[in-house]
């Protein structure tokens, strides 16, 4: 300690640079100094020097090459002390005291004998920059020295001794790696100029300037790695780029500077060095990025480089994602890969692997069933850095056809998240992957794509999908975040369309979503031929089978109308779009391309259309109309596309209401040139009625409905063409609370269904068994098809399916008042129906035992004895009813002679058993007063005829 405690005193009595303690704290800095100044300084401090250092010069540096093993250049010792240039003296001396207590001062212990008083460490620090300043800087390669802007400087009459400088890089070989000497950039300086020394020695051996044996190269070369390895990589590649920037230097010199930072550059870390290095002292005249960029991707460097290079920079890029201090480098790092990967095939093949290799998880997971497959954070920083990678720029981007193989896969994820509300971000990023992947595609790749997802087609070519065995749902450890698990449930189905509607409405890209309209819209004949060959299913298949052929049915309807079901959702979600019925405005003609496209499959059908092919067709001829009314292009254009497919299409249907608007598009076609003003007359009749049924006051409206119905009474063509805007209107109008309105509102539907009878009786079902509705809405909607029954009376026996399943549907309500109407409505239709309810017979009688037996709300049972009370009173020829009566009749005498029944089921029950009482009579008098006459009947061609059963003469279906 007594040694060290003397260098300490050396110290304090040195001068160095001016240090401005206030600014800088601790750290020590230069201050530049007259020449004068700086002579009269370092002579003072060789004066201290010799105080303390009582060895010849001579003899000093022999020691210190013996103590630094530089045994090749101990013969010049003697040589070498000779000098008499204060410089070299004051660097001799230097070198030697900043050894020895680098090397006797523990510097990184925290025990109390080997604490350094802070303002000792600081005249160190000084001490250690003047040095380097006069030793290391003073005997550099020549050429350092050359160029503009010059990097070091020493005085013209100065020439470089390249056995100092070994003695120089030595001595600080010893201090410069001791860590708690880097006080903020302390001794950037001075690692700069050993870096630099070390590289004179290497440009001089290579220029023959300078003889070295290889070990010694090897030391040097070692003593770079040291500093690589053990100081800020950043630091490293700011030197080496601060002194490639000499344009002066030897080609060996620039050789040298460029395969050291090539292989810093490949070695891990070099990338993110280069990156902060640069982003320290970049050129204004070009950006990080670029300048990054091309020194990264050189087609040059070896396959093994680049791909090391890759994936430097796909870890940084990551790491950016996950600290928000670092995303302003993410453009250097994306631009880099971009260009890494536009290089050549191999690199393009390797980011393919590593990306698969990413989401493998989510095909095909390890883990066990009902465990969770990853961490939520770590699947939400997965698409953060999916989303950088691929939507964040056009240009500095990965190309998204990329994405194209798991489009289905990001999709399928969408789907499972977009029904929680604390992942918008998430849901954003997704989002945005998705219309990136299908906004960069051509139109046929396009279509591929929209038709495999519409499809659901697994044939695709690399197509991955989410695993089926995957589910989303909270995670119950922490309410702020999901979990991803594999489920022991099976495989779960899922429809793709939905969640492409629901990105496509809520984005910015509608050219994209009318281009995807369009192809939805295509795609709707192919599944029209499809289906044509599918096998149908039995429409005379009894409602009570067996459980595994019940699952067979859906399974089958599912196959064989999902996709067109899928599709037809799709379309209606996003024709009601604004943006979308702009797009169509503006691009009339291309969507009347693909409607003639359909036509001509149409009239490429069989000739009789199955009922499902006629409401497309139907709807496909509204659509038309609607185009051709809101288009401004010339009727030639029109006349051109759909003449020749509707024609074709007339004469292969029978159906009147197709007929109808088939007809009314010819007129349009063969009128004046502005197809906005056709037959403005009878035009003019139909707007004045609807203008009357959306006014809000209910007298008008009544008026316009009185309108409507003698139009439609008189087969009005305008008004049957636009069939399907009556039918709305009307819906609308049921929804009216005064009686007067919708009472007047139910004749309307009457007098409909003689024009449109298939598509009034689905629509007004599916309206009376959505339990969406209100209950009024439902109940006014069961009154108008039982007055559509009575309408049509004994030929409503084509609707029996619709009508009594609608019915039948409302007796299993859990609303009571609901159960009453449809047992009400159900008991007057069967009067109507008689001969056409054996079929469903058992399940009526099923219905109505379980509302006895089961029912809580009496006048529902009411009405359910009143079905069978009014089915013997429709009943004509007793005969042909003999397997239900006896059933019947015995569940009606209980009820008559239940005592404990109530009174008003009682009076029903007798009056059923009058009823039949009476029939009976009637039957035996028949048979035994009127003679034996020949009856001629016309069966049912397609109902199922059972043995030794007559059938009512008006069966003709």
């Amino acid at each position: 300690m007594t040694k060290i405690a003397k260098y300490w005193h050396l110290l304090e009595s040195m001068q160095f640079a001016a240090i401005n303690d206030k600014k800088h704290g601790d750290a020590q800095y230069l201050k530049e100094s007259s020449l004068a100044n700086d002579m009269q300084r370092l002579s003072h401090n060789i004066r201290e020097f010799r105080k303390y250092i009582k060895l010849p010069m001579k003899d000093l540096v022999r020691q210190l090459i013996e103590d630094l093993n530089l045994k090749h250049i101990l013969g010049e010792a003697v040589e070498l002390g000779e000098t008499e240039d204060l410089a070299t003296l004051y660097s001799f001396y230097g070198i030697c005291m900043i050894k020895e207590i680098a090397n006797n001062v523990n510097f990184i212990s925290n025990a109390k004998e080997d604490l350094v008083a802070e303002r000792h460490k600081c005249l160190f620090i000084a001490c250690v920059q003047d040095i380097a300043q006069w030793s290391l800087q003073q005997h550099l390669h020549p050429n350092f020295y050359k160029g503009r802007p010059a990097l070091f400087s020493r005085p013209h009459d100065k020439k470089t001794s390249f056995k100092n400088l070994e003695i120089y890089i030595g001595g600080f070989t010893h201090v410069l790696f001791i860590k708690p000497l880097h006080i903020g950039k302390s001794l950037d300086e001075p690692i700069l100029q050993y870096m630099a020394g070390i590289f004179s020695l290497l440009m001089a051996f290579e220029d023959k300037e300078y003889v070295m044996a290889d070990q010694e190269i090897i030391n040097k070369t070692a003593c770079l790695q040291r500093v690589w390895l053990s100081l800020p990589k950043a630091l490293y590649f700011r030197n080496l780029m601060l002194m490639k920037n000499n344009k002066i230097l030897s080609s060996s010199g620039q050789k040298i500077l460029q395969r050291q930072l090539l292989v810093r550059l490949w070695s891990p870390g070099g990338f993110n060095a280069v990156v902060f290095a640069l982003a320290e002292c970049k050129n204004e005249e070009h950006s990080l990025e670029e300048l990054i960029s091309r020194l990264i991707a050189q087609p040059a460097y070896s396959a093994k480089a680049q791909k090391s290079l890759i994936t430097q920079i796909l870890n940084f890029l990551q790491s950016c994602v996950d600290n928000q201090e670092l995303l302003q480098y993410m453009g250097v790092g994306l631009l880099s890969l971009r260009r890494l990967y536009d290089l050549n095939d191999k690199n393009k093949t390797f980011v393919e692997g590593w990306l698969q290799s990413q989401l493998h998880i989510l095909i095909q997971p390890s883990c066990e069933k009902d465990f969770a497959i990853m961490d939520w954070s770590n699947f939400q920083s997965l698409i953060s850095f999916l989303f950088q990678l691929f939507c964040t720029s056009t240009v500095e981007c990965l190309p998204s056809n990329l994405l194209t193989s798991y489009l289905n896969l990001i999709l399928n994820i969408f789907y499972h998240v977009q029904q929680y509300n604390n992942v918008q971000l998430l849901q954003g990023h997704l989002k945005a992957l998705i219309l990136k992947c299908l906004h960069n595609q051509n139109a046929k790749v396009l279509h591929k794509l929209i038709e495999a997802l519409a499809l659901q087609r697994t044939d695709f070519k690399e197509w991955f999908a989410l695993n089926d065995c995957i589910r989303f749902d909270e995670n119950p450890l922490n309410s702020q975040d999901l979990r991803i698990i594999l489920t022991s449930e099976g495989p779960h189905l899922w429809d793709p369309l939905p969640a492409l509607v629901i990105i496509l409405k809520s984005s910015t890209f509608n050219l994209l979503s009318y281009n995807i309209f369009l192809i939805l819209f295509r795609l709707l004949p192919k599944l029209m031929k499809e289906d044509e060959e599918e096998k149908k299913i039995s429409e005379s298949m009894e409602l009570l089978q067996p459980e595994d052929l019940q699952q067979t049915i859906l399974r089958e309807v599912n196959s064989t109308y999902a996709g067109r079901l899928h599709i037809i959702k799709a379309l209606e979600s996003l024709v009601q779009h604004q943006p979308m019925k702009c797009m169509i405005n503006e691009n009339c003609s291309e969507l009347l391309r693909c409607l003639a496209d359909i036509l001509i499959n149409f009239a490429e059908l069989n000739k009789h259309l199955v009922e499902i092919n006629e409401s497309t067709l139907m709807i496909t001829l509204i659509l038309i109309r609607e185009v051709m009314q809101i288009s401004t292009s010339s009727s030639d254009d029109f006349q051109t596309v759909l003449s020749k497919p509707l024609h074709n299409l007339y004469e292969h249907i029978d159906r009147q209401s197709l007929k109808y608007q088939i007809l009314s598009l010819l007129h349009l076609l063969q009128g004046q040139n502005n197809l906005n003003v056709r037959y403005e007359p009878l035009k003019n009749q139909f707007e004045e009625a609807r203008g009357l049924v959306e006014a809000k006051e209910s007298y008008l409206q009544v008026e316009g409905i009185e309108k409507l119905i003698k139009l439609v009474n008189c087969r009005d063509a305008y008004t049957v063409s636009n069939g399907h805007a009556v039918v709305a209107m009307a819906l609308n109008t049921l929804k009216s609370p005064e009686s007067y309105t919708f009472l007047n509102c139910v004749r309307l539907f009457t007098a409909l269904v003689h024009v449109m009878e298939v598509e009034i009786l689905d629509l007004l079902g599916d309206e009376y068994i959505a339990d969406s509705s209100t209950l009024d809405y439902r109940l006014v909607v069961g009154e108008v098809i039982l007055k559509i029954g009575r309408e049509l009376g004994p030929l409503c026996y084509k609707y029996k399916f619709i009508l009594l399943n609608c019915f039948m549907n409302g007796c299993r309500s859990h609303l009571s008042e609901f159960r009453l109407s449809a047992f009400s409505n159900l008991a007057q239709l069967c009067r109507i129906l008689t001969y056409q309810v054996h079929q469903y017979f058992q399940e009526l009688l099923h219905l109505i035992d379980y509302e006895i037996t089961s029912g809580k709300y009496l006048p529902a049972k009411r009405a359910a004895v009143l079905v069978l009370s009014d089915l013997l009173e429709g009943m004509d020829n007793l005969i042909d009813y003999e397997e239900m009566l006896l059933p019947i009749y015995r569940l009606l005498k209980c009820l008559a002679y239940f005592k404990q029944s109530d009174e008003q089921i009682r009076v029903h029950a007798t009056n059923g058993l009058k009823s039949l009482s009476e029939k009976c009579t009637k039957l035996l008098e028949d048979i035994t007063a009127s003679p034996l006459e020949k009856e001629i009947k016309i069966l049912a061609l397609k109902d199922s005829s059972k043995p030794g059963l007559k059938k009512h003469i008006l069966v003709m279906n």
